[in-house]
């Protein structure tokens, strides 16, 4: 399945983007869509191994995972902060780190005991989640190790080939850096993973809340 069809939404079409988009996603495909951070790539969890052979990503190297609100978060980890902690939290740019729960599909991330979960502010992300009704695979729309962050999809020209639907917002406004990673498996603690485009004030809400850092 390797189309590379781009659909470049507008207010008009966001219903038949979000339609299209769930339409490839059952057939097992791959589609590349904007965040609030970068453009990101994503299928189902299932075949989370078709982004690791398009990304040239190490099996080592997890992917996360897009979910439609904070509060799925339960459905896919065991959550060890408070769902007001998580709604101050999400939807932004962080993503946050939790034992995995053991009803995600073996296919997805073999061996790794966390999960990264991951939801954007950007209204097409949950709505495609919701619609689907299941969480989606998750990395940047990029080469693994490119210095290139994908702001607008011309970053990542040379993968359109083998996306099987592009939605296309135009540039991402933004540092061009990916989202926070904060490891929460510990209750109580946490741990900056990646510094990404929101450490300030994501610690500032986890300190504020009463977690303590892990160095």
């Amino acid at each position: 399945m390797t189309t590379g069809r781009i659909l470049r939404l507008t207010a008009d079409n966001m219903e038949e983007a979000i339609d299209t988009a769930v339409s490839v996603f059952l057939r097992g495909g791959i589609v590349a869509l904007p965040t609030d951070t970068l453009y990101g790539m994503s299928t189902l969890l299932p075949y989370s191994d078709r982004l690791y052979a398009l990304k040239q990503r190490p099996f080592e190297k997890p992917l996360g995972i897009f979910l439609p609100s904070p509060t799925s978060m339960k459905l896919v980890s065991k959550q060890t902060i408070s769902d007001e902690l998580a709604n101050w939290l999400l939807p932004g740019p962080v993503t946050l780190m939790f034992e995995r729960l053991p009803t995600l599909p073996a296919e997805f991330n073999p061996g790794v005991m966390n999960v990264a979960c991951r939801v954007p502010d950007c209204p097409i992300v949950s709505r495609i989640c919701k619609k689907l009704g299941q969480p989606l695979a998750q990395t940047s729309a990029n080469v693994s190790g490119s210095p290139l962050n994908p702001t607008s999809i011309e970053h990542f020209k040379n993968l359109h080939s083998n996306i099987d639907l592009i939605l296309d917002n135009g540039q991402i406004i933004s540092s061009g850096e990916g989202s926070t990673i904060v490891d929460l498996t510990v209750e109580s603690f946490y741990r900056i993973v990646r510094s990404g485009c929101a450490e300030k004030a994501t610690t500032d809400i986890l300190k504020r809340f009463g977690l303590t850092e892990i160095q």
